[in-house]
């Protein structure tokens, strides 16, 4: 979901191009990969915030009502369980399609301009095709759409096998299709199915912050596969997506088999459920969430794309694998502290401290938009724009359940919310 190529390949060649050889032998001389503890600091970190939180919410009023909530503990467990599986197996397919794609179409000999073209052909039938497509899963079923997601992503998976443009093309648009699907079907499902159920509402939250923090170590998974993939002699860069293939197939067998259907209001055609979107979107606070999702989204994915760009910046040269996990470990850390604030012990409503995290983001990423600094002050800003995302994703998603899941039709409105991904596949 919040993953781009660890390495990436082609922002280092941009950046290098046209160096003084000079230049370039200062660069191969000093090479800034971060110190060690950094990284048990983020573990140590994010297991003090869990652990305090379970030894503070021991001792809180919250205990008093869990009592109610254990007849549903055990089915809550499988539920919980059962779909963060086929989350985290869609997740892990996106991730590998994102390791080192530029690699991948560098060994086809694609030029910039190609890959660029590529990457805007898959955005724009996200827009254009996969909003309306997300719209119309509540009367087509959220299970069946969840199916169609898995086709489009294996569809995709397949063509980035080919060198053909035109067959890189068309595996782009059912990329970008499934995009749209994988931001707006799979909660839509959870969320109703959470309510068909019968669950507590408070136990949506459990389920948000598990999203945030297990995609943060699918990040890195993700990544490492991935170069353990490219670090073969007997594999070329397609065996990535070959993964992501068999991951998505395993994703498909899991929802076939685990999942029940669950379907909206059936409509006779396409225009209702636009209407219903545009209606729905006219409710002062829906509009307003849709605006903040989508703004936080966009700040993420220009991030993703200027990130490694911004940091080889002047010739400086980095391990930008290594940078990418602590910006994963970041996001773990904030949806740690997410978890505190939504499940408790503290239970602080989430439209009391969205607007202030989401403020320091925008505040963490001003000094390396203006100045180009010393590289532990840019990871140091990144950082902390990571730990916002890992607080602030899953109380959006939280703001969600609340005002768009009380719909008929759910996904519509999601659809709206998630009609263009920039992230790079």
């Amino acid at each position: 979901m919040l993953w781009c190529d660890p390495s990436s390949p082609l922002s280092l060649s941009l950046s290098q191009h046209s160096l003084s050889p000079l230049l370039v032998a200062a660069m191969e001389e000093e090479v800034w990969d971060g110190p060690r503890w950094l990284y048990v600091f983020q573990i140590f970190a994010c297991m003090s915030v869990l652990c305090s939180r379970v030894w503070i919410k021991g001792k809180s009023p919250f205990l008093d009502r869990v009592p109610a909530l254990g007849r549903f503990t055990a089915q809550f467990a499988a539920f919980h369980c059962l779909f963060l599986c086929v989350f985290l197996l869609a997740s892990l397919a996106d991730g590998l399609l994102q390791v080192h794609w530029q690699a991948l179409y560098q060994s086809y000999g694609l030029s910039t301009a190609e890959m660029m073209t590529l990457l805007a052909v898959g955005h724009g039938s996200s827009l254009f095709l996969g909003t309306f497509l997300g719209i119309s899963s509540d009367s087509l079923g959220r299970k069946r759409a969840s199916i169609l997601y898995c086709i489009l992503q294996a569809l995709g998976c397949l063509a980035k096998l080919s060198s053909n443009y035109e067959v890189l093309s068309v595996g782009h648009v059912c990329l970008g299709l499934a995009s749209s699907l994988y931001f707006s079907v799979f909660e839509a499902w959870m969320t109703t199915e959470h309510e068909k159920v019968g669950f507590k509402q408070e136990l949506l939250s459990e389920t948000f912050w598990m999203m945030a923090f297990a995609s943060g170590i699918v990040g890195i998974s993700s990544g490492a596969i991935a170069n353990v993939l490219m670090e073969q002699q007997a594999l070329s860069a397609r065996a990535p997506s070959v993964v992501a293939g068999f991951v998505t197939f395993l994703c498909l067998l899991t929802i076939i088999f685990g999942w029940n259907e669950n379907v909206g209001t059936l409509y006779g055609g396409l225009s209702k459920p636009l209407l219903n979107g545009i209606q729905a979107l006219r409710d002062k606070r829906i509009a307003l969430l849709g605006l903040t999702q989508a703004g936080f989204d966009l700040s993420i994915a220009v991030f993703w794309l200027l990130w490694t760009p911004t940091l080889v910046a002047d010739g400086r040269e980095v391990q930008t694998g290594l940078i990418y996990a602590c910006l994963m470990g970041s996001m773990m850390l904030g949806s740690s502290i997410a978890a505190s604030f939504l499940c408790g012990p503290y239970n602080v409503i989430p439209e009391i401290y969205v607007p202030y995290v989401l403020f320091v983001a925008g505040a963490s990423l001003i000094l390396p938009a203006y100045d180009y600094q010393d590289i532990p002050v840019l990871v140091t800003c990144f950082s902390v724009f990571h730990i916002c995302v890992g607080i602030a994703w899953p109380s959006l998603a939280r703001l969600r359940s609340i005002n768009v899941h009380c719909l008929k039709s759910p996904s519509e409105v999601l659809s709206w919310c998630f009609c263009a991904q920039l992230h790079p596949k």
